[in-house]
């Protein structure tokens, strides 16, 4: 049976301090922490946060977790933040997974790297990583496919051993580290994985808002450690001097100490060291020696060491951590002088020693001894620190983390070495530690002539982080630019963060004013500024009949050159599909866009004017509004796999995004829910944020028609500021809460939303019903609120756009729509089109809606025999999708014919979902359940669950006969 926590509280005590591992006064902390292990012991991962001020005895519980955790044979690895070091990308992250990957062989080197942990571990160099994928651009974000793939690394580590993930002072760690423990929170319960944290209260730390996410989450088990008692302190005391105190001792020590266990064990192995019994004429040397600060109190002690020994303890809180030679040369120590004094240093309990590292015994030691030197002490000592850290191999971060709390000189080496650290910490999707880098660079200062670039690199990535004065740095860039051209790349990436932080018109403005500035408005680099200019204009609904006329004359340039650049393509795509040209025509731009693209990628994607992920979400979405399903299919899992290898988050969001509303609009509604919120859990990154507005749009969608309306309110709940941001992006997302706010009852909100959605709509003259279809929604809200006649007129107008645009799904949206609106015969024969429409567009759930509809007008026109048909038929398509909201209300409808219904119980593929398909499909074809997962974007039990449905529906036992079973045809009901 595992050792457990009450053992190790069992153990003997040591006649001398300090008493580290005694655990005092602690039974209810340590119960806690042991029903953690246990229950990821049996595959339900836990969270547990330990956090309260310095010196209250987390780190102690964090060992004892860890004593615990190797008792059950759980691997344990773990962690420490640290101040000096809170700026190094992904620095808990490493403390992590290196040692294991180093540790480990070459084959379970290559199991743990496996999948997409094989990703992270290239961008972030880790132990036995590959070199990283061809990154589509130099100001790719890589920080999702990072955090995923570290996420899968963990994956795979668990799966060999439950195991235990440590991490002290989490108020030091760094951002990235920081943002992997909140990616990892939502996908924690289906892990085997324990993740303990201590964090201190009484410090700001790196970033509190984010370090909220982690030490506030409703899952965490919070463990606030008490002061200790009297009883307690008597015990440490007898532990440490082998025979019980006198009370009145004893309560000397708890006033001194309030309790506190760092400074009670302090007070008491000072008293140990002069040799003072534990009686009560010690009370008199307890006041003299008083509640000293740590400073005092380790200078106190290291004053009774010969110099060296502070000079070495003084080098070393400026390393941090360190070997003995690199310690030595910078206290300026003969090396032999050194190793005594490090002797020395560990007798008198300050630091301690490891095979190839010197570490202080407690964060608390290092930041007493630190906080002791001066400014320009310490200034001058991380100055020398840098350059002797700059002569080991691949110590590229200590070294920036060194110049950072170094003076500026206008030293170049130190420009150059903080310029390429950044690019590493960017490229390793860290861009908020990249700026931080990029500006120290700057205040250096680097060469006149390179000024401008760097301002380019630090304003993009502080866009990219979403930090304060990105757009300062990049109109400076701009305006520094040695050229046109070079001036007009600085202006593409200025436009590009303001749209997306939704300036419209300022973006618009600097694309023209870098256009007018070059040579000639019709080179192509003009060209792509201004298709750039008028998507921009589109997406955020920027008025004006200037703006209209520049998309027409763009379309045109398009139609007319039989050569057009594959983003011209895209763009005229895009147009096309959202001005309500045939559907026909903007789904051949896109075509043509995409074969004219692939070719040619990596020059494509190496032009700042154009990236993959601009030309896939322009051409993907054409193609989808078009209603090109079994086309933009494989387009989009190619695009996701490529993102994935390459570390290209904005189109691995980009790819989650279209990849999830193509499933609700073929009716996959589980499918749709896990992408939309595969993208929306990376809360903070800022790649993904882009496309927040529309996975919410989905995700709102999914859950309401899956019938969760609560669930579907607390999406919302995080995404209902970007409703009204003015874009048609956002446009998506209010569509959604206009019909979640009809289903629940509230039908005038409702029409707001979706009149507002009109609005916005028509003043950039996008007029497809196979983009919105707000205009059937208005008219079914006004329906419901007894208001006919303009039910009516809106519910023809899309019809007569939707027989314009001629693409089936949108066609029989409008036909439904039109013919609830309109009733009688007209009414009923326009719902059996819209039947047809929707069986051969591929929309399970439309269907099953018009069904559920045409049944009861059936119904009210007293042809009850025909209405049972359909109602059956359409209860049975709505409950094999997860329609439970539709399948609840269809089922009421058909008790109302005078029919009993009973649930279908399907068997065969037909009764498959397209998600249980689509594993499946997988499965036979060799994909293991955490391949399959990692490739869908979902967790390995969401596939074990799929296979479970799919082996019961074919009634097999195993993967052997799902190649047989998928070949097969047959539906069984029972």
């Amino acid at each position: 049976m595992p050792e457990t926590l009450q053992a190790q509280r069992a153990g003997p005590a040591r006649a001398r301090a300090p008493r580290s591992d005694v655990l005092l006064d602690r039974t209810d902390e340590l119960d806690r922490i042991d029903s953690a292990l246990a229950d990821a012991w049996r595959g339900n991962g836990r969270l547990v946060v330990v956090e309260g001020p310095s010196g209250i005895g987390k780190t102690a519980l964090l060992a004892a977790a860890r004593h615990a955790a190797a008792g059950r044979s759980m691997r344990v690895v773990h962690a420490r933040g640290s101040q000096l070091e809170s700026t190094f990308a992904y620095g808990v992250v490493r403390q992590l997974f290196e040692p294991i990957l180093v540790d480990a062989d070459e084959f379970e080197r290559s199991e743990l790297l496996h999948g997409d942990a094989a990703i992270a571990a290239a961008f972030l160099g880790l132990p036995g990583a590959t070199a990283a994928g061809d990154i589509p651009s130099p100001r790719v974000d890589p920080s999702f496919a990072v955090l995923h793939g570290l996420h899968w690394l963990l994956v795979n580590v668990a799966a060999v051993t439950p195991t235990l993930v440590v991490i002290d002072d989490a108020q030091w760690a760094d951002v990235p580290s920081l943002q992997y423990l909140s990616f990892l929170l939502a996908r924690l319960p289906q892990l085997d994985v324990a993740l303990v944290v201590g964090a201190r209260t009484c410090d700001a730390g790196t970033d509190p808002k984010l370090l909220a996410t982690v030490t506030a989450d409703p899952s965490a088990t919070v463990i606030r450690p008490r002061r200790l008692t009297s009883a307690a302190a008597a015990d440490l005391v007898g532990a440490t001097f082998g025979r019980a105190p006198d009370a009145v001792l004893v309560e000397a020590l708890m006033q001194a100490t309030r309790g506190t266990p760092f400074l009670l064990r302090d007070l008491v192995d000072a008293l140990h060291d002069e040799g003072i019994a534990p009686t009560a004429e010690a009370v008199a040397d307890v006041e003299r020696i008083g509640p000293r600060t740590v400073g005092r109190s380790l200078r106190r002690r290291l004053g009774r060491l010969p110099a060296p020994a502070l000079r070495l303890a003084e080098a070393l809180s400026v390393l941090g951590e360190s070997d003995l030679s690199t310690a030595a040369r910078l206290a300026k120590l003969d090396e032999d002088v050194a190793a005594e004094a490090a002797e020395q240093l560990v007798s008198a309990a300050v630091i301690q020693a490891a095979p190839s590292s010197l570490t202080f015994v407690h964060a608390i030691v290092r930041e007493g001894i630190y906080s002791e030197l001066t400014s320009i002490e310490l200034a001058h000592a991380h100055r020398r620190a840098a350059r002797l850290v700059a002569q080991q191999p691949s110590a590229h971060e200590a070294v920036a983390e060194h110049l950072l709390l170094a003076e500026p000189t206008g030293d170049e080496w130190v420009v150059e070495t903080l310029v390429e650290a950044a690019r590493r910490s960017i490229s390793a999707g860290a861009p908020e530690h990249g700026a931080v880098l990029l500006r120290r660079a700057l205040e250096e200062p680097p060469p006149v002539d390179g000024h401008w670039q760097l301002l380019l690199e630090l304003g993009s990535a502080e866009a990219s982080a979403a930090l304060d004065g990105w757009s300062d740095h990049l109109r400076r860039a701009v305006d520094t630019a040695p050229d046109g051209p070079s001036a007009a790349e600085a202006a593409r990436v200025l436009a590009r963060g303001l749209n997306r932080a939704q300036r419209f018109d300022e973006a618009v403005e600097v694309l023209d004013s870098a256009a007018a500035a070059l040579d000639s408005r019709t080179s192509p680099l003009a060209v792509r500024l201004e298709a750039a200019a008028v998507v921009v204009g589109m997406n955020g609904a920027v008025a004006g009949p200037t703006m209209a006329a520049r998309r027409i004359a763009l379309r045109e340039r398009a139609a007319a050159d039989p050569a057009a650049a594959p983003e011209l393509l895209g763009v005229a795509a895009f147009i096309a599909a959202l001005t309500n040209e045939p559907a026909d025509v903007a789904a051949d731009l896109a075509t043509r866009a995409l074969s004219a693209a692939e070719p040619a990628a990596p020059s494509v994607a190496g032009r700042p004017w154009v990236s993959r992920e601009s030309l896939f979400v322009r051409t993907t979405l054409a193609l989808l509004v078009t209603e090109r399903y079994d086309q933009v299919s494989p387009v989009v899992d190619r695009s996701l796999d490529r993102a994935r290898r390459a570390g290209d988050s904005g189109m691995v969001a980009a790819g989650l995004a279209m990849r999830g509303w193509l499933a609700l609009r073929r009716g996959d509604l589980c499918a749709a829910e896990a992408d939309a919120r595969t993208a929306l859990n990376a809360t903070d990154l800022p790649a993904p944020r882009m496309y927040r507005a529309l996975n919410g749009g989905v995700l709102v969608k999914a859950l309401h028609d899956q019938g969760d309306l609560d669930a579907a309110e607390a999406a919302l709940a995080t995404l209902d500021h970007l409703t009204e941001t003015g874009s048609i992006t956002a446009a998506v997302l209010r569509l959604s809460r206009g019909r979640l706010r009809a289903a629940q009852g509230d039908v005038a909100a409702a029409l707001a939303d979706f009149l507002a959605v009109g609005e916005l709509l028509n003043r950039v003259r996008v007029t497809s019903p196979g983009y919105l279809p707000w205009r059937s929604e208005a008219a079914l809200a006004h329906l419901r609120l007894g208001e006919r006649e303009p039910a009516v007129q809106l519910a023809e107008e899309e019809l007569a756009l939707a027989e314009a645009f001629g693409a089936p799904r949108a066609l029989g949206v409008a036909k439904r729509a039109a013919g609830l609106a309109g009733g009688g015969t007209r009414g009923i024969k326009l719902m059996e089109e819209a039947v047809e429409l929707f069986t051969r567009s591929d929309a399970a759930v439309e269907r099953a809606r018009a069904l559920a509809d045409l049944g009861a007008m059936l119904r009210r026109g007293n042809r009850r025999v025909e209405a049972r048909g359909m109602l059956r038929e359409a209860l049975d398509l709505a409950h094999r999708m997860g329609a439970d909201r539709l399948s609840d209300e269809t089922e009421t409808e058909l008790r109302a014919t005078g029919a009993r219904p009973r649930r279908l119980l399907l068997s065969g593929i037909e009764s498959l979902t397209a998600s249980e398909r689509r594993v499946a499909d997988l499965a036979e074809r060799g994909l293991t359940n955490r391949e399959i997962a990692q490739t869908l974007f979902v967790t390995a039990r969401t596939v074990e669950g799929h296979l479970t449905s799919v082996f019961r529906k074919l009634q097999l036992d195993s993967r052997a006969g799902l190649r047989a079973a998928l070949a097969g045809d047959e539906r069984l009901t029972a």
